[in-house]
């Protein structure tokens, strides 16, 4: 599953440089389509992985929301990462966080990558974890 992650490097970093343009997108212009426009290739990109390939990179944001500490500051939006001292390798942490994944159809994979808000910050945190 290592190797698997180590080969979808590319995918997931356009996945997440896709993500960082949306951002872009919505701050600087009003124009819908282009938001939208770039959420379909997002969309595209996401829905062309096989059920493995999306089985390994939602591993690898599980990786990087659970091994790391956050605190959060109530009075703002301010989150602070606690770089916790990870003890397992790169192949028992990609086997640990996707335990219970394995039991995800390829629909379900793509819709929790799909459509949830901190994919880029996850796969960051995750392929940083696992020296990817």
């Amino acid at each position: 599953m290592y190797s698997l992650a180590q080969e979808l490097a590319g995918r997931m970093k356009a996945i997440m440089q896709i993500e960082s343009e949306i951002a872009e997108a919505e701050k600087k212009s009003r124009d819908e389509e282009v938001v939208r426009d770039l959420e379909q290739k997002r969309s595209d990109l996401i829905r062309t992985c096989t059920r493995d390939e999306l089985l390994v990179i939602k591993t690898v944001m599980n990786v990087g929301r659970s091994e790391r500490g956050y605190r959060y500051h109530f009075d703002s939006d301010d989150v602070e990462i606690i770089h916790l001292p990870i003890e397992l390798n790169e192949h028992e942490l990609m086997q640990k966080y996707s335990y219970y994944l394995i039991h995800k159809t390829e629909r379900e994979l793509a819709y929790s990558i799909e459509y949830y808000t901190a994919v880029s910050e996850q796969l960051k945190e995750g392929m940083e974890i696992l020296k990817l």
